[in-house]
């Protein structure tokens, strides 16, 4: 290469560049190219060496990346001038590497001019490489970098966005009032009956006083009859609402309110197997209150209709055994006994579930070895 950019003499008209006038050659060139003076430039140099320049195309290689960089350098080496001289002949006449001089020396960034001035004391392979390395690296990589940019800038937004309805879900199931009363109840079961979607809870010893909160009432249940109470205020004819409100009302062992407005639902319909549920609940816990046995009749009664419409429902299957238990019905609580048991899958509960059919099972027992009355 070093041959081929040193043919010999510079042809005729070819300006000597001085040692320190490279950049101001190289200068003077590109102004001259961008007015348009290079083709004269490029027929003086055809009409001075024809064999070089065919009209075109020129007939000897062009300069590898690496050798513009010695337009680029402030001082170059005065060995260096004449092949200088060369170069800036053929970018004159190569419209492919007169771009590519311009671009090296236009695009120039801090960061390379910076890499470009430690150049002086390094080989010419050395030189070469780097440029060739700057010339390309950068302008390929920038793409890669905005694509990344904006990969991990959407990715963020996502996780953020993610995140926020992940905390909205949770803020609305832990205010929910149908939870909340669930929670109630659990922090404080104070009968043997179960409720929808509460957890396993011992049955407290400490009973509320009938139709009076307690002083030790639990907050998830104020907190829930908040909740339903200004929801009311927007929506008063809510079913969902209205039968929530009656079972925080037999929570707090006001028993008659929550049976008028269960009552008037049943009425209205439709009747599923929850609203029964809660109703057997009021019903029987003021027969329980009050010694009515109309009142746990009709419990028994509408656990039967839910136990038709949801035959696998533990917490229904749960209260008609316990009902029937109660109603003396030892055989029909037994059968149904072990019905809730396939379908509870809470451990606990079905510790719960266990204890009663074995301690009725020993009843049974003991009643059969008794002789008969005579």
């Amino acid at each position: 290469m070093d041959d081929e950019m040193n043919p010999g003499p510079l042809p005729p008209g070819t300006p000597e560049i001085p040692e320190s006038d490279v950049p101001g050659a190289l200068e003077r060139f590109l102004m001259g190219r961008d007015t348009g003076s290079v083709a004269s430039a490029a027929d003086a140099r055809n009409q001075t060496r024809p064999e070089t320049f065919v009209a075109g195309a020129a007939q000897e290689p062009c300069p590898e990346p690496g050798d513009w960089t010695l337009l680029l350098a402030r001082t170059p080496q005065p060995e260096d001038i004449e092949r200088a001289s060369a170069l800036l002949t053929h970018a004159a006449a190569c419209p492919e590497c007169s771009g590519r001089l311009r671009i090296l020396s236009a695009d120039v960034s801090p960061a390379e001019s910076s890499i470009l001035a430690r150049l002086k004391s390094s080989s010419s392979p050395v030189q070469r490489n780097l440029a060739e390395e700057l010339a390309r690296t950068p302008r390929a990589a920038e793409p890669q970098r905005s694509l990344r940019y904006y990969y991990w800038t959407g990715a963020g937004m996502a996780a953020s966005l993610l995140i926020a309805l992940g905390l909205l879900s949770w803020w609305r199931l832990a205010n929910n009032p149908e939870h909340l009363i669930a929670e109630a109840y659990t922090q404080a079961r104070i009968f043997d009956l179960r409720m929808p979607e509460a957890a396993f809870a011992e049955v407290a010893p400490v009973r509320h006083v009938r139709g009076a909160g307690s002083p030790h009432e639990p907050a998830s249940l104020v907190v829930a009859l908040t909740h339903i109470e200004h929801q009311l205020q927007a929506t008063p004819n809510d079913p969902h609402l209205q039968q929530l409100e009656a079972r925080s009302e037999i929570l707090e062992e006001k028993y008659d309110p929550a049976i008028d407005i269960l009552e008037r639902l049943v009425a209205k319909g439709p009747v599923t197997a929850g609203l029964l549920l809660d109703d057997a609940s009021a019903y029987f816990e003021r027969g329980i209150a009050t010694d009515s046995e109309s009142d746990r009749a009709t419990a028994l009664e509408y656990l039967r209709r839910a136990d038709e419409l949801a035959p696998g429902d533990p917490v229904v299957l749960f209260n008609e055994a316990v009902v029937m238990e109660e109603r003396g019905q030892l055989m029909n609580a037994v059968e149904t006994w072990n019905r809730y048991l396939r379908f509870e899958h809470d451990v606990r509960w079905q510790q719960e579930g266990r204890l009663r059919v074995q301690a009725l099972e020993q009843k049974l027992n003991q009643m059969k070895k008794q002789p008969p009355p005579s």
